[in-house]
């Protein structure tokens, strides 16, 4: 495969002079909130109409059956996840705002719904693909959908050519950075998996009716404690350079086409949702970046959407800033989003960051979710957001083989292991692996346990799902709620003993998408961070 987004990673910290506040309110729980004019439906929401499924199958049909020169045929539409998406940095969750909102917008106009707004799924509540989503053009195994890559790519050759022709040379320049400099590069990052990003049926979604849960350390990933901690996040961007919690839409990065640090949001739900999907033998369109071909990916990722939402109502009771402050906001703001089209065709007009800050971009809200318990009443008492202090590990194993576990042990005072008040953020380890290009799609669980203090408990896992493979990537796990702390003399410290295991069970041979290889990946720093 096609070693996307390699080369040296330019990283900016901005520095933040004064705070910016986003107005919100609360969602009620039926009507959509005041002004706005869709409202997204849990799929298993009874008050959501059952339109809208018909609705998303007939949209999904028709782009489906556009020609492959129209920017609104769907596998052109998942192209833009390859062309442009960040991950790994702040742009995360604006951008896939943007994303979600205009595919919304299309399925819309060929829907024939003026009132459609996309489903999200709730995976805290219901940790299994729905039943609904195996249903007709639903499932990319569905024989609408092209069955095999030769097929994918006699229809798109000769387009991509064309389209890459037409490129402006500001999308050139994204592309460059992400290696995609020329039409032979596409097709080798997109070509039949394991090698590239194209998933034959009926390898297009692992999971299936019979089997459509989520494994163990993905439930865990999920889970409301999981959530939890994502929400009491408390700051929008960390540091790229690691001095601080990495934050709820992950660390800042010079542009949208670099890595930084990913906060628990994007490292836990995110990334193993789209690894999970792939089930046993790790085959799905969901783990790669094509995962847009899979339409489960919309409902994902309006979750996430979802829980932005809650955030940002959570940091406005608690007087909290709700984006980045001061020249962060400008750095954040101008950023280009430069691929997207409209529901005719066009390339859209709001190509800024910014422009997407706001879910009233789209005039749309949600339907009450998991999280919702995190926003405080209006007129709660708001304690000032503690220092967080950082431990490193000694690390005492660093490769990571099939079935073998590598990590470290960090010394952290018990204190700072004990119970912590609901407004204060969460405690994390921070996991940084040494990638290389075949690490794409493996998968780890991450184990916790003080010395003394009894078996290890599982804390969340790690999904390579970003194609950022080459060099040290950080990802965040927060810290059991339930973990046990041995008895320890004031101010003494606990020995924290953080693993990182392969999900496949040793003596199994790992899968294609989640080998292991001889030199790679490497922990290379385990640093917990605690209020």
């Amino acid at each position: 495969m096609t070693a996307l987004f390699h080369g040296t990673l330019t990283r900016r910290h901005f520095l933040g002079t004064s705070a910016a506040a986003l107005a919100a309110s609360a969602l009620p729980s039926a009507a959509p909130a005041q002004g706005a004019r869709f409202r997204r439906f849990e799929i298993s929401d009874p008050g959501m109409p059952p339109r809208v499924l018909d609705s998303y199958k007939k949209g999904i049909r028709e782009m489906l059956n556009r020609p492959p020169t129209d920017p609104r045929n769907w596998y052109r539409n998942a192209f833009i996840h390859v062309f442009d998406c960040p991950h790994q940095n702040w742009w995360f969750l604006a951008w896939h705002r943007a994303y979600i909102g205009w595919l919304e917008a299309t399925i819309r106009a060929f829907s024939g719904d003026a009132e459609f707004a996309l489903p999200y799924w709730d995976w805290t509540k219901t940790p299994r693909v729905p039943a609904a989503m195996f249903d007709d053009v639903l499932d990319p195994n569905n024989a609408a959908f092209i069955p095999a890559f030769d097929a994918f790519k006699a229809q798109f050759d000769a387009p991509v050519t064309t389209l890459f022709a037409a490129f402006s040379q500001a999308q050139q320049d994204v592309l460059a950075q992400r290696g995609l400099s020329s039409t032979a590069d596409f097709w080798s990052a997109v070509a039949a998996a394991p090698a590239g990003m194209f998933f034959e049926q009926p390898g297009a979604r692992g999971l299936t009716p019979a089997s459509p849960d989520l494994d163990r350390t993905t439930k865990a990933t999920v889970a409301a404690a999981t959530i939890r901690s994502a929400l009491r996040t408390a700051n929008f961007a960390g540091s790229a350079d690691g001095t601080d919690p990495a934050g709820f839409a992950s660390a800042k990065a010079a542009s949208h086409n670099d890595q930084s640090r990913e906060g628990i949001l994007e490292s836990q739900p995110h990334d193993n949702v789209h690894g999970a999907m792939g089930g046993a033998a790790g085959n799905a369109f969901m783990v790669s970046f094509l995962s847009p071909v899979d339409p489960i990916f919309f409902l994902h990722h309006a979750n996430l959407d979802r829980l932005w939402d809650v955030w940002t109502r959570r940091q406005a009771v608690l007087g909290r800033p709700t984006l980045p402050q001061g020249a962060d906001l400008t750095a954040w703001s101008s950023e280009q989003f430069l691929f997207f089209s409209d529901a005719s065709g066009q390339p859209v007009v709001k190509t800024n960051a910014g422009d997407y800050a706001a879910m009233s971009v789209f005039d749309y809200d949600y339907s009450p979710g998991s999280g919702e318990d995190q926003v405080p009443a209006p007129g709660t008492p708001v304690a000032a957001v503690p220092a967080t202090r950082a431990f490193s590990a000694q690390i005492t194993s660093a490769t990571i083989g099939a079935g073998v576990a590598a990590g470290g042990i960090a010394q952290v005072p018990a204190a700072a292991l004990a119970p912590a008040a609901p407004q204060a953020p969460p405690r994390v380890a921070e996991v940084t692996l040494n990638l290389g290009p075949a690490d794409q799609g493996r998968r780890f669980r991450v184990l916790v346990s003080p010395q003394g203090g009894g078996n290890p408990v599982e804390a969340g896992g790690i999904t390579i799902f970003s194609h950022h493979v080459h060099g040290p990537t950080t990802f965040t796990v927060p810290l059991p709620e339930d973990l046990v702390v041995p008895a320890a003399a004031a101010g003494a410290s606990v020995p924290l003993d953080i693993r990182v295991v392969p999900l496949e069970p040793p003596g199994v041979a790992p899968s294609p998408r989640v080998r292991a290889t001889a030199t790679s990946p490497q922990v290379a720093t385990i640093t917990v961070r605690t209020s």
